[in-house]
């Protein structure tokens, strides 16, 4: 029996055909029965048609090989190699940037309301929101807020010392604009924010009032929103005099992180016990009343 396919070499296998939708066994020769072996290994890993080809013609891609590769895989590598060539040149020039040498700006001669020592206080820009803002201008500037942080409290009080690259006088213009919008800051607590600057005190007071464990840096960062209640006189049985006393003694170099836990709980509860004795009587007076309650 002659190959049904060729009709030329003599049949030695059977295979199975799809011919007009119907199934069909042939007999067919070697050759022809691995030619179609051969066809259906490649239909099977087709995956798309290839635009422009005769009707029930198809082409597959199964790998990318070879000496090249196809053009929008080219295009691809070359984008992902730009980039990181680009990446990698901004790194080593920001590495080549040599650091701004910072200078300190004595701030002794600022209006004592709004600094602590020799540090502004920014206790009003911190309440309204407004500090992350104040801190990105600084950078730009070549220029740096550099608070304090004592016994786990980040730039406890809202203090800062100035610090500059740049010219004095530019220094100078910086820090009287950070005070006149501190001040603003505190016109805005009082006349359009007074929920936000009542809660401040309030809080601070009952912690005081309660608290049974108390560190340096708590105590600093407390004191400061009723600093600025005392210079707008909203207080009853404690003065200004007085706060700014117990800020300028509150020791913010975490010394006591040295001392043993048993040791150093002992400390913060006597001080804690003081000032809840102390703050016992404190309250809102009557303006603050009409103004918070």
């Amino acid at each position: 029996m002659k190959c049904e396919l060729c009709n030329e070499r003599d049949a030695e296998a059977a295979i199975h055909l799809v011919q007009d939708g119907e199934e069909r066994e042939l007999y067919v020769c070697r050759d022809c029965e691995r030619q179609e072996r051969l066809r259906r290994q490649k239909k099977s890993q087709r995956t798309r048609k290839a635009a422009g080809l005769p009707p029930g013609v198809s082409i597959s891609v199964t790998r990318v090989g070879g000496d090249s590769a196809p053009p929008f895989i080219e295009a691809l590598m070359d984008a992902v190699h730009g980039m990181v060539s680009d990446l990698e040149k901004a790194e080593k020039e920001k590495s080549a940037r040599k650091a701004p040498e910072y200078k300190s700006f004595p701030c002794s001669r600022v209006d004592s309301a709004y600094r602590i020592g020799d540090a502004l206080h920014l206790e009003g820009l911190h309440l309204i929101g407004e500090l992350p803002a104040i801190h990105r201008a600084m950078r730009a500037l070549d220029m740096r807020l550099v608070g304090k942080t004592a016994d786990g409290v980040t730039e406890t009080g809202h203090v800062y010392s100035l610090e500059y690259a740049g010219s004095t006088e530019q220094a100078k213009r910086v820090v009287k604009d950070i005070i006149a919008q501190e001040r603003n800051a505190r016109v805005r607590l009082f006349e359009e924010m007074p929920r936000v600057f009542g809660d401040s005190l309030c809080r601070a007071l009952a912690i005081l009032k309660n608290c049974r464990l108390l560190s340096p840096g708590e105590f600093f960062d407390l004191l400061s929103p009723l600093r600025l209640a005392a210079f707008e006189d909203m207080l009853e049985g404690v003065t200004l005099k007085e706060i700014d006393r117990w800020l300028a003694d509150i020791d913010l170099s975490s010394r006591e992180d040295k001392l043993e836990i048993e040791e150093r709980d002992a400390v913060d509860a006597e001080r804690a016990d003081d000032m809840n004795r102390r703050f016992e009587d404190v309250v809102l007076n009557e303006r603050a009343e009409e103004k918070f309650l």
